[in-house]
């Protein structure tokens, strides 16, 4: 039977080319409306599920995939769809991964071409999805050259896909791919953006980090500071600092901020005495440990550790390590579900808890180094600059809010000389040690006691309510010594001679009070041994004494009985001699050669040390001269200058006077000054120290490590070279890490472009640890004691060949 058109008077072969011309136009609708909203469309997730529902969708196809490559992975993965692909919460099911060349649509992707098959039961490739078509059509996104994904359809139908239908897929696909490349181009601008601000960021936070090096803070302050640093980077309204102590063997939290308990001081953290918190297990096992709320709770009842406190939703702890003296963590937790710590942001806290632990590290480097220059190294008390500090701030506290009455209690041990020759050094010191112990234990917390040196000791009562009461300490004391003493494996009956001396009046100084007590214990030790003696200014013979030595300076400056002598310095590396200190002796025509230390301290309180900076630095040019004239060579040479004179008005004037008389080069004199001279008047020796180096005079800071504040003013200081004083030298041996106070001035010093002079080299073990942490000079007994003008000269020249002094 033959089928007649529905308009007799159009035939079957206009009706289909009217309905092709529809279809045409709809398709041509569509690619119209996707190239609209393709304008609109900003995400590649948009852009997917548009193409898939909106257009492919309304072009009368069963279903379609799209596949997007992903390079890493190798993979053609399934990322959005249209049809009996999606559940019925619009989710992909049973997504696909295909490698290239894998089915139809790895075909497509490996050839770049579009790939039609009509039907499907003759492909041996055909790789089934959710159920069997009949044919499938596979079209590349492509843009420039460049593999994006595949758009995909199926159909149950065979011969589905007519010429029409591949080419307006083949332009939806097209118009997909500039727009996906468009859509990567912008996220990979934002990530870029992103990550270069978040690099900034990072980098101001590890910066303000060791600017913390720097600053006089305690370390509850840079603990504070570490976390508002770190909060710039990570959410960190939880944050506390966990730390192995030693000495108690427990895990303590100096810095401890919960948001649970916003109320709690931060200083005051809880302490896990049995060392098996989460923090402990970072700590012991020098791990970061990033777990949430379930995973905490699998650890636990697995044994891991034990809980304290209340259980996090995420939690995040890296180690610290600041060598052997400072192992700890820092932990960020947060009790919101809404906020998940990830594998980034350990990396991140990994990270800056490295810069931290170097922090650190100097912080303790730095502590070590104030301790040892305020401590004796043998008994742990306070040395004399600790000590005289100490009784200069009472002195003013009492001045200003009139406090009661203070004292100085001045002791020595008797006959330790006799004890030290008889049973031998190490029985001697451990005698010393014990003495010190005994002080301590008489006195209260409140008061100070030191070892001024060898085996004299010193007690300040602060804030007493009488003399009575220093006279009770020091009855107790003696009575105290008459039981031995256990010095290894000796028991010692020794005494005491002890002076006490008291601030009576406001104006008294600290020294002068020192002074006073050490003049009564000499009084007490004339009375006999085991004895205490208040001061008696009647007794006092040291005013006296000092109008004697006053008047025999003033002629020894004027008979020029003052000598220089000057001991080499020394190029550690190669041994080569560079230049010299000038140091100053006395010969006395009656008394023979007087040390400085018996006369230095007198001339800087009567003012006569000015004179005698004038004295050393005229005669040290002079010698300079005559070395240049007679041999040719100008060795550089420094000279010591008091604090008093290097901050008077005058002293620029007097060095640059000097240098023009006697035509000596600025940069071959060096003017060294201690740390006191410098922090004492910090503003004017800045000054004078960038005056010296505009004109080229170099400038050193000698005994460096001894002062307490070094570290904080070597920074703002622009200066040529830093001494190692003698003590942090004597006796080093060993490698690197045996001796981490050298190798931490040497890289601080060589951080900030410095010089480095080591003092007091007296053994080869010492010579190879400053040459192994990369010291540049050095001087000492091991080379040569300071020397007459002409015997120095003769060093001097004889050190200047590098093969000799490599051979010596």
């Amino acid at each position: 039977m033959t089928v007649m058109p529905i308009n007799p008077s159009m035939s079957v072969e206009t009706e289909q080319e009217i309905a092709l011309l529809r279809e045409r136009n709809s398709s041509l609708n569509i690619l119209s409306e996707f190239a609209i909203a393709l304008l609109r469309l900003r995400t590649r997730e948009e852009v997917l599920w548009y193409t898939a529902n909106e257009v492919v969708g309304q072009m009368g196809f069963a279903d379609c995939v799209i596949y997007l490559w992903d390079s890493h992975k190798q993979l053609l993965i399934q990322q959005s769809a249209f049809g009996h692909k999606l559940d019925e919460e619009g989710v992909i099911s049973n997504a696909l991964e295909l490698r290239l060349g894998e089915g139809i649509v790895g075909r497509a992707a490996l050839r770049r071409e579009v790939i039609i098959v009509n039907d499907l039961s003759g492909d041996a490739g055909y790789v089934v999805d959710l159920q069997e078509s009949g044919s499938e059509l596979a079209i590349p996104i492509i843009y420039s050259d460049q593999l994006i994904g595949v758009i995909d359809s199926e159909n149950l139908e065979k011969d589905f896909y007519t010429p029409d239908r591949i080419k307006i897929l083949t332009a939806v696909a097209s118009m997909v791919a500039a727009k996906l490349a468009q859509t990567n181009l912008i996220d990979q601008l934002e990530s870029s953006i992103s990550e270069l601000e978040y690099a900034k960021k990072l980098q101001s936070v590890l910066f303000n980090i060791a600017a913390l090096t720097y600053e006089d803070e305690n370390f509850f302050t840079v603990y504070e500071r570490i976390h508002h640093l770190i909060a710039e980077l990570l959410y960190a309204k939880s944050f506390f600092v966990a730390v192995y102590n030693d000495e108690t063997r427990r895990i303590e939290f100096p810095y401890f901020v919960d948001e649970r308990h916003p109320d709690l001081p931060a200083d005051i953290g809880p302490i896990d005495t049995e060392m098996r918190g989460m923090s402990a297990w970072v700590i012991f096992n020098n791990t970061s440990l990033l777990l949430n709320r379930e995973e905490i709770v699998e650890r636990i009842e697995r044994g891991d550790f034990e809980l304290l406190g209340t259980i996090a939703e995420s939690w995040l702890g890296v180690p610290i390590n600041a060598g052997d003296d400072l192992k700890g963590a820092l932990v960020v937790q947060t009790y919101s579900p809404l906020v998940e710590y990830l594998e980034k942001d350990r990396e991140l806290l990994s990270f800056v808890s490295r810069h931290v632990s170097n922090l650190l590290k100097r912080k303790v480097t730095e502590k070590k180094l104030q301790h040892l220059a305020l401590h004796d190294s043998l008994t742990g008390l306070a040395n004399r600059t600790l000590f005289l500090d100490r009784v200069a701030h009472a002195l003013k506290k009492q001045d200003r809010q009139g406090q009661r009455l203070c004292a100085v209690l001045y002791m020595d041990v008797d006959l330790f000389k006799t004890i030290n020759d008889r049973y031998g050094h190490a029985v001697g010191d451990a005698l010393l040690t014990q003495f010190g112990r005994l002080l301590t234990q008489q006195t209260r917390q409140l008061d100070t006691v030191a070892r001024l040196g060898g085996d004299e000791f010193a007690l300040f009562l602060e804030d007493i309510e009488s003399q009575e009461t220093a006279v009770q300490l020091a009855e107790r004391i003696i009575l105290a010594l008459q039981q031995p003493i256990a010095a290894n494996e000796a028991l010692i009956i020794c005494s005491t001679s002890i002076g006490i001396a008291f601030a009576t009046d406001s104006a008294i100084s600290a020294s002068e009070i020192i002074r006073r007590a050490d003049a009564a214990m000499y009084q007490a030790k004339s009375a006999g041994r085991g004895h205490y003696q208040l001061y008696d200014p009647l007794l006092d013979r040291a005013n006296v004494r000092d109008l004697v030595l006053g008047e025999e300076i003033h002629t020894a400056l004027n008979e020029q009985q003052f000598v220089l002598h000057y001991q080499p310095v020394m190029n550690v590396a190669t041994g080569v001699a560079v230049g010299f200190e000038a140091l100053l002796r006395w010969l006395h025509p009656l008394k023979s050669w007087i040390p400085p230390n018996e006369f230095i301290d007198y001339a800087e309180k009567h003012r006569l040390i000015e004179k005698i900076d004038r004295y050393v630095l005229r005669h040290a040019l002079q010698q300079m001269r005559v070395w240049r004239e007679q041999t040719g060579v100008s060795p550089k040479v420094s000279v010591n200058i008091s604090g008093r004179h290097f901050a008077s008005p005058e002293f620029i004037d007097t060095v640059l006077a000097l240098l023009h008389e006697f035509k000596i080069e600025p940069n071959t004199l060096g003017i060294e000054i201690t740390e006191r001279a410098v922090i004492e008047k910090f503003a004017i020796a800045q000054n004078n120290i960038q005056v010296l180096q505009k004109n080229h005079v170099r400038v050193l800071l000698d005994d460096f490590g001894t002062g307490y504040s070094s570290l904080n003013y070597l920074h703002q200081l622009t200066l040529d070279v830093i001494k190692i004083d003698r003590t942090f030298v004597k006796g080093s041996r060993g490698s690197k890490q045996d001796n981490p106070i050298v190798n931490s001035i040497v890289a601080l010093a060589s951080a900030m472009n410095l010089t480095v002079v080591a003092e007091g080299v007296e053994t080869q073990d010492e010579l190879m640890v400053l040459r192994d942490a990369g010291c540049d000079l050095c001087q000492g007994f091991y080379f040569s004691k300071a020397l007459p003008a002409d015997q120095a000269i003769a060093y001097f020249l004889a050190h200047q060949d590098l093969n000799n002094a490599a051979s010596e």
